[in-house]
C-alpha cells in the first residue's frame, strides 16, 4: 500500500488569506479547514468527478466525504448535469411557480406514502424549523424537545453544542420553552411523561436510535398529542429509499429530507399530513430560491436514477461487510481507549467514547493517516453510487490498518 505525504501548501496558504475575509476559510463551518489535518488534508478544491475531486495543490483524492453525504450519485453526475443544462435554456427562476414544484412533491408523496404533503426550502434548518411553528400553532403549546443538531437556529443550536445560549448570542429567554435531551431515548420518553400535556413537538434524528425505541416514543407522543419531527436530513436518501421512516415503518407527523435529493444543490423538502403542510401558508412560513427550477430539475432526475437502482444504497452489501470486518477486530486489539464503530451504510465513523468528536485523537490520526493514502474523511465515512467495489475494499483495508495501528501505537 503506497504511502505519499502529498503536497497541500498552496491550500494552506489559501486558507491564510481566505480566514481573514470569510469566517473559518469557509462558509459552511463543517467545511472549514480549520477540522482537518494541518498539513495532511486538502483545504480546497478546484475540481471534482465521479468519487474522486482534486485539490488546488493538483492533488487527486477519494472522497469519502461526498460534500457532507449530499453528492450521493457521484460528482458531475451526467444525468443530472444534463437535466441542470436543459432548466437552464427554459429559465431559472419565474415569476410565477414552475410546474416543477408539484412534478417533484407528487414523486416524494409517492416514495413516502404515509405522507399527503409538501413543502420545500433551500435548507434543512428551515424545513425542521418550519414544522417545530406549525406544531406550536396546531398544538396551541409551546414547548419543544431536541436532542441532536437541527442546524443554528436559536430554538435548538444550544442543545447540540451544549452552551449556555449566551454563548451563541442567544437570549435565554428564547429558550424557556425548549428542553435539551442528552440522555438518549429514556431521557426522551422520561421528558415525555413528565411535560407532555405541555409540550408541542419532539424532534428526533431517527438514524440514531432503534427501531423499537422510536416506536416507543412515536406512541408516547399521540398519547400526548405531540407532534412527532423526524429530522432524516441526512438519513433520508442514504439510508434506504424511504430513509429510516419508511424502512421501519414508522408514521411521524413531519418528516424532512435534504442532502441527497438533488446530489448537491440546494433543497429540503417538509414531508407532511394535508393540514400540518398547508398550515404553513397561514404561518407565512416563505423563501425566495425554495423553489429554484435547478435544484428541482436535479431532484426529479435524481429520483429518476433511484427509482432504477434495484438496491439502495448500491454500496450497503460491501458497506456492511466492511463494518462487520471492523467490529469483529476492536475486541481483539490490546488498547483502543475503547475506540467504538457507529452509524450505518449511509454514514459511520470510529470515534472514541466520552470525547469531542472534533478533539478525538483517533480522527486527527485517521485524518492524517488516510491522506497519506490518497483518501479524503473528515472522520466520517460516506460512500456514493460513484464508488466502485474496488474502491470501497481500499478504505476498508486502510481502515482496518489504521486501527491496528493506532492500538498498537496507543
Amino acid at each position: 500500500m503506497e504511502i505519499q505525504k502529498r503536497n497541500v501548501s498552496q491550500s494552506v496558504a489559501f486558507w491564510n488569506r481566505c480566514k481573514k475575509v470569510i469566517p473559518a476559510g469557509s462558509c459552511t463551518l463543517a467545511k472549514s479547514p480549520g477540522r482537518l489535518s494541518y498539513g495532511s488534508s486538502p483545504f480546497y478544491a478546484k475540481s471534482a468527478a465521479g468519487s474522486h475531486f482534486q485539490d488546488v495543490d493538483g492533488n487527486d483524492w477519494l472522497d469519502c466525504e461526498m460534500s457532507m453525504g449530499t453528492v450521493v450519485w457521484g460528482h458531475c453526475r451526467k444525468e443530472v448535469d444534463e437535466a441542470l443544462i436543459t432548466q437552464i435554456h427554459k429559465g431559472m427562476h419565474y415569476s410565477v411557480p414552475s410546474t416543477l414544484e408539484y412534478e417533484l412533491a407528487e414523486r416524494l408523496l409517492s416514495r413516502f406514502p404515509k405522507f399527503h404533503a409538501a413543502k420545500f426550502f433551500t435548507n434543512g434548518a428551515d424545513a425542521v424549523y418550519a414544522c417545530v411553528r406549525a406544531a406550536r400553532f396546531l398544538s396551541r403549546r409551546n414547548q419543544t424537545l431536541s436532542c441532536e443538531y437541527h442546524g443554528w437556529l436559536d430554538w435548538a443550536a444550544p442543545t447540540y453544542y451544549r452552551c449556555a445560549p449566551e454563548e451563541l448570542g442567544i437570549p435565554k429567554e428564547a429558550l424557556v420553552s425548549h428542553i435539551s435531551v442528552y440522555g438518549g431515548a429514556a431521557e426522551v420518553l422520561e421528558q415525555i411523561e413528565r411535560v407532555g400535556e405541555r409540550m408541542a413537538a419532539v424532534v428526533l434524528c431517527p438514524a440514531n436510535y432503534e427501531k423499537e425505541l422510536l416506536e416507543q416514543i412515536l406512541d408516547a407522543c399521540r398519547r400526548y398529542g405531540i407532534y412527532s419531527i423526524f429530522d432524516e436530513v441526512t438519513s433520508g436518501y442514504r439510508f434506504a429509499k424511504g430513509g429510516v421512516t419508511t424502512a421501519y415503518g414508522l408514521s411521524p407527523s413531519y418528516l424532512c429530507l435534504s442532502k441527497g435529493l438533488t446530489n448537491g444543490l440546494p433543497l429540503a423538502v417538509a414531508l407532511g399530513g394535508t393540514e400540518d403542510i398547508l398550515t404553513m401558508e397561514r404561518l407565512k412560513i416563505s423563501n425566495a430560491h425554495a423553489g429554484g427550477h435547478l435544484s428541482l430539475a436535479a431532484a426529479l432526475a435524481c429520483e429518476d436514477l433511484l427509482d432504477r437502482q434495484t438496491e439502495w444504497p448500491s454500496w450497503r452489501k460491501q458497506t456492511e461487510h466492511l463494518m462487520d470486518k471492523l467490529s469483529a477486530l476492536l475486541p481483539e486489539l490490546p488498547d483502543t481507549k475503547g475506540l467504538r464503530l457507529s452509524g450505518s451504510v449511509g454514514c459511520f465513523s470510529l470515534n472514541t467514547p466520552g470525547v469531542d468528536f472534533l478533539d478525538d485523537p483517533f480522527r486527527q490520526f485517521m485524518m492524517k493517516y488516510l491522506a497519506e493514502r490518497g483518501i479524503f474523511s473528515k472522520g466520517y465515512i460516506l460512500f456514493s453510487n460513484a464508488h466502485t467495489e474496488e474502491e470501497i475494499s481500499f478504505v476498508g483495508s486502510c481502515l482496518y490498518d489504521c486501527v491496528q495501528m493506532y492500538a498498537s501505537n496507543s
